[in-house]
């Protein structure tokens, strides 16, 4: 049952009439806010005053919710006013006597450490900054850095805010004594995280004018740039895959597949100790090889294109594995990324990169307002979907994230991202062959295709998860097997091969995977059509091909089985949200809601998949002989807590026969339209 496809700007209009007129969700064309500067500090001031009852004036301290753990709260506030008073904002963000007050309490014990006071642990290092104002806290490679630019730009406000020359020396002496030690100064590094030594040089070159930090930071580029080219230490791998993604771990040599995934929060970070390269080089540091240079510049363009949506939020598979997955503190810790592909001159990849980064930058804070709008507290919980790692903190994360939020937007404010035009990015693509994942994203929708997970139920050869132009899931979030895209093929009742299967190894039978553009096989880059995903599962009872087309509106997905013995199919299409409802648009026009009963398939044209927000539609362009339709309960997964009901398309497949269906995806913002179903 063939269709041909129709065209698609009268759709176009309908859907872009029907969202101005419901207002249901931000534009899917652009940013709608229009950020300017005055907006930026308009969204920094709205989440001072939510923060602002934290505000503890006895101790010159916020105080977090549910611990005493306030030294990353209070780095973030400090940059946030010491940005207001920098750009001379007047507004609620602006308290010059917190900048004071902030910076003495981060320069006294037990906040700072110092001899005679020792720590044990693995991090442990005196002296450094710990996690608590109250009382010694746990030390991290990641706490000084936060601490130390935060009081950096505290001490070039200095004068502004009335800064006794006793605080601006002692915060220039404490800032140099950590740069200075073994913890930091080269050659330390953790793994391949040079970012926190890089940030701690130059957060003291910019409160001493000192060159040899300059020359320090340089070694940890040029030794970072060195590994990521072939591994520094014999029997582990580079710090990148061969698709450029970054490795969070060098693993033992030789590996492949999940061990080589990119952590795409941590990948951000570590690329945001690029944000003092144009600084460093105009203050008298040797620029990098041109060759180096080059290398960081893919780097960095791998980084936007595999790790970020048009949403403004992480096209995001793992976080040592599902630790910090999700985690909405380490969303807006990761953007620190975008803020540096937003800002480079030297590593940029181009003009038109940098304006889409400034784009990604300022559709996050839109997305937040959003997200959090949807919140009685107004404030965003620690995870998003459902999805709760084990590094999450409940209580202590809504305040958190607000922070650093604030100080994300104060910082684009500083910059002056808010005077700078942005541009609407076109869809974008990377593809790790190694690692076996393909990120896509583009104005309309994001996915991705993850061979396996590291430590979840999550992969095969299909989209592992199906996310709308607003940033919410229509499908899932990851899922496996009759929770997920894919195609099962079962014998006598038993699946025994599955496009899609997780950790089933045995369902997967062999899995490959290949990625084309245009007919090329390129690692990353930008399409409006023409990108192509073959994946092929092979086991002993029979084959599943599945050739998955990308374009800017979504993805049409032609997929065929063949079967050894007499066997039975079932290609599946998952919906998001214990409410959502699929319906059948028939030939004539009328509507058929779907029900656990299986109804034929002939003469439908289409699914409507209405998810718990948007949806997306889904062409039946081409279907076999005996198809019936059903939708099926199926138990939520931990990494799809929502993915309750999937709509089923079940065929028969003849022993030494082949079926083909074919289906187009398109998701919506709104609720999905019967219209161009099949594109």
């Amino acid at each position: 049952m063939s269709r041909p496809r129709g065209a698609a700007a009268l759709l176009v209009l309908v859907v872009l009439v029907a969202l101005t007129a419901g207002g249901l969700a931000p534009s899917s064309a652009r940013a709608a806010k229009g950020w300017t500067q005055d907006g930026l500090w308009d969204f920094v001031d709205r989440r001072q005053a939510q923060i602002e009852p934290r505000w503890q004036a006895g101790r010159g301290t916020y105080l977090p919710v549910g611990n005493d753990d306030d030294v990353r709260l209070d780095a973030n506030m400090l940059a946030v006013h010491a940005a207001a008073a920098r750009s001379r904002h007047q507004g609620a963000s602006r308290h010059d006597d917190r900048v004071v007050a902030l910076a003495d309490v981060l320069t006294r014990a037990p906040a700072f450490l110092t001899p005679p006071a020792s720590r044990n642990g693995g991090q442990a290092h005196i002296p450094g900054w710990s996690s608590s104002t109250s009382s010694p806290g746990a030390q991290h490679v990641a706490i000084d850095p936060q601490v130390a630019s935060a009081l950096a730009s505290a001490w070039e406000v200095r004068e502004a805010v009335g800064m006794p020359d006793e605080l601006a020396d002692r915060i220039v002496e404490r800032i140099r004594s950590v740069a200075d030690s073994a913890f930091y100064r080269y050659p330390a590094m953790l793994l391949n995280q040079f970012n926190w030594q890089g940030d701690m040089a130059m957060a003291a070159f910019k409160v001493s004018g000192d060159p040899q930090y300059l020359e320090q930071y340089r070694l940890q580029l040029t030794r970072f740039v060195q590994g990521t080219r072939a591994p520094l230490t014999e029997g582990r791998t580079a710090f990148l895959n061969a698709g450029l993604g970054l490795i969070y771990s060098p693993r033992a040599a030789g590996s492949l597949g999940p061990a080589l995934l990119s952590s795409s929060e941590y990948e951000n970070l570590i690329l945001s100790g690029l944000r003092h390269y144009d600084l460093a080089v105009a203050a008298g540091m040797a620029p990098l090889s041109p060759d180096d240079e080059e290398r960081l510049r893919l780097w960095g363009q791998r980084t936007l294109y595999g790790d970020w949506t048009h949403a403004g939020t992480l096209n995001w598979d793992t976080s040592l594995g599902t630790r910090r997955w999700h985690l909405t503190r380490y969303w807006a810790f990761a953007l620190q990324g975008v803020e540096t592909l937003a800002t480079s001159t030297r590593l940029s990849g181009s003009a038109p990169q940098t304006a889409w980064a400034t784009w990604i930058a300022q559709r996050a804070l839109e997305i937040y307002d959003v997200f959090a709008g949807r919140q009685r507290t107004g404030l965003l919980e620690t995870g998003l979907w459902g999805v709760v790692g084990r590094d999450a903190a409940a209580e202590a994360d809504p305040i958190f994230t607000a922070a650093r939020f604030a100080s994300h937007a104060a910082r684009l404010a500083q910059l002056g991202l808010g005077a700078r035009a942005d541009v609407l990015p076109p869809g974008w693509f990377a593809w790790d062959p190694d690692a076996g994942r393909l990120a896509v994203s583009t104005k309309r929708y994001s996915t991705g295709v993850l061979l396996r997970h590291p430590t979840d139920d999550i992969g095969g050869i299909e989209l592992s998860r199906l996310f709308g132009a607003a940033g919410d899931p229509v499908s899932g979030t990851g899922g496996s097997a009759r929770s997920a895209f894919g195609l099962d093929l079962a014998v006598r009742g038993r699946v025994v091969l599955d496009s899609e299967p997780g950790r089933n190894l045995r369902q997967a039978g062999t899995q490959e995977l290949r990625v084309t553009l245009g007919g090329g096989r390129p690692l990353r880059g930008t399409f409006t059509e023409g990108l192509r995903a073959y994946g092929t599962s092979k086991g002993a009872a029979g084959t599943i091909r599945v050739d998955q087309r990308f374009d800017q509106d979504g993805v049409d997905v032609l997929r065929s089985v063949k079967a050894l013995e007499d066997a039975d199919a079932i290609v599946r299409l998952p919906a998001w949200g214990s409410t959502a409802r699929v319906t059948a648009v028939l030939a004539d026009g009328s509507t058929v809601r779907l029900a656990s009963k299986p109804i034929p398939a002939e003469g439908v044209q289409g699914l409507l998949v209405d998810a718990r927000r948007g949806g997306y539609r889904v062409g039946l362009c081409r279907l076999p002989a005996g198809a019936r339709l059903r939708l099926a309960s199926v138990a939520p997964l931990s990494t799809s807590t929502s993915t309750r009901r999937v709509a089923q398309v079940l065929f028969p497949v003849p022993a030494g026969a082949s079926r083909r269906i074919d289906v187009r995806l398109a998701p919506t913002i709104a609720r999905p339209l019967a219209e161009d179903l099949c594109g």
